[in-house]
């Protein structure tokens, strides 16, 4: 199964800078992002997830070599998945594996293939 975002999500650097001035930044913006999410699945018409344990590859398309790997996060999405019904749950009975591989690119956008 393939899932393409095209949406720039919050990094951990920036969230974090951001809630340093204001509290409830995190929160606003995760519930942001999980609705966009939630309308994307509708839209690509995600059916939901029958075999379990699964992997998932996240491509992270970006148009610089700016910002670092790590700060990549997934969790709107997994917390939507799960919410929305097509992921069982997120643990690690379910999810064994995530990879994150950084792709050069002209815009920003992630590409997620669930195995």
């Amino acid at each position: 199964m393939k899932i393409v975002f095209d949406y720039e999500f919050d990094n951990w650097n920036d969230t974090i800078a951001k809630c340093r001035s204001n509290y409830y930044y995190a929160n606003a913006q995760k519930k942001k992002e999980m609705e966009y999410v939630k309308w994307e699945l509708i839209k690509q018409k995600i059916q939901p997830i029958t075999k379990y344990p699964i992997k998932i590859t996240c491509y992270w398309h970006r148009k610089t070599k700016q910002g670092d790997i790590d700060n990549l996060s997934v969790k709107s999405i997994l917390d939507q998945m799960q919410k929305s019904g097509i992921l069982k749950n997120d643990n690690l009975t379910c999810i064994t594996e995530i990879h994150h591989i950084y792709v050069q690119d002209t815009k920003n956008y992630l590409e997620m293939e669930i195995f």
